[in-house]
């Protein structure tokens, strides 16, 4: 079975969904998406020249090591960190799953 990637993709609060489906565009199968706050304060602030809101969300997709470089190009040149979604993306390796198929299944079409 071929290794496995975890993409991390941080950006400013609303952007998530649109990079989630520009990922499916490219051939991600799904993600997950999380809420929180910037842990820097609850005012916008300057953080290297760019200004940093508070509100964040986290979109983590899991793929497949063959993926991985088009999934984070894909979401990077739409919603990267010169855009207003001001997204940084990275990834980790995966060394194991539970309950995740990664063999070709049909999805409804929308």
């Amino acid at each position: 079975m071929e290794d496995k990637a975890l993409i991390v993709y941080i950006c400013n609060n609303g952007y998530a969904y649109q990079a989630m489906d520009e990922a499916r565009r490219a051939g991600a199968r799904g993600g997950t998406v999380l809420h929180g706050r910037s842990s820097l304060s609850t005012e916008k602030q300057k953080f290297f020249g760019i200004t940093v809101h508070p509100e964040k969300d986290i979109l983590m997709i899991v793929c497949l090591e063959s993926q991985k470089y088009d999934l984070m190009q894909s979401i990077n040149q739409k919603y990267g960190v010169t855009t207003e979604a001001r997204g940084i993306i990275f990834s980790m390796k995966v060394d194991n799953t539970v309950g995740m198929r990664f063999d070709a299944i049909p999805f409804p079409e929308k």
